[in-house]
């Protein structure tokens, strides 16, 4: 995928990933005694640098220090479950962001985008924490978030939000139209562009 979507796989409670976990949701809490536990870990996994030449899962997130919207939304899940707190994934097409001009080669823009969902006040809610801080006044959507009301969205979506556990169909068929439009796509224009982003990343990390 162009952007953001890459496999996944998460971790087993016992696994040293999973005491990476209960330790990364330690440090969130005692830095933000004043916070609410899931606003605490919340801000911990936004302030990550988001990086998509860095890890690709919860685990590499926690060793790299920086990664892409799949690791953040998984370690997120993950705190999220560590402190006993309802979680799940959700996803939609987005068109990727015009903050390089290698953008414009591309043969298309649509991508997708994975975030996550926090069971509070008997609603679902959504908290993107996917863009960290270095990112504000770039254009790209960097939330706060009060532990009750929904985030913005890292990007704004195009078409429907999919529930994945609920809607796998529908999720599948979300990554199969950015999976067509790659293959065709020249491997050099995708590259070029994939360097230009990842750099103009790293700048503001």
């Amino acid at each position: 995928m162009p952007g953001c979507l890459a496999g996944h796989g998460m971790l087993q409670k016992g696994h040293l990933g999973a005491m990476l976990v209960e330790a990364f949701v330690r440090r969130a809490v005692a830095r933000r005694p004043d916070s609410m536990p899931v606003v605490a870990f919340f801000c911990a996994v936004r302030d990550l640098p988001y990086a998509l030449d860095g890890a690709h899962d919860a685990g590499g997130l926690l060793v790299q220090g920086r990664g892409d919207c799949v690791a953040k939304s998984e370690l997120l899940m993950l705190a999220a479950r560590e402190l006993g707190t309802a979680a799940r994934y959700v996803c939609w097409l987005y068109l990727l962001p015009d903050v390089v001009p290698e953008v414009a080669e591309l043969p298309s823009r649509l991508d997708v985008h994975r975030a996550v969902q926090v069971r509070t006040g008997g609603s679902w809610v959504l908290a993107d924490a996917t863009h960290h801080p270095g990112l504000r006044r770039t254009g790209l959507r960097v939330n706060d978030w009060d532990g009750r009301l929904d985030t913005q969205p890292g990007y704004p979506p195009v078409g429907p939000v999919i529930v994945e556990d609920a809607e796998q169909d529908a999720a599948v068929q979300a990554r199969q139209q950015v999976q067509l439009w790659t293959a065709r796509c020249p491997p050099q224009v995708l590259a070029t562009w994939r360097s230009a982003y990842i750099a103009w990343l790293r700048q503001r990390e």
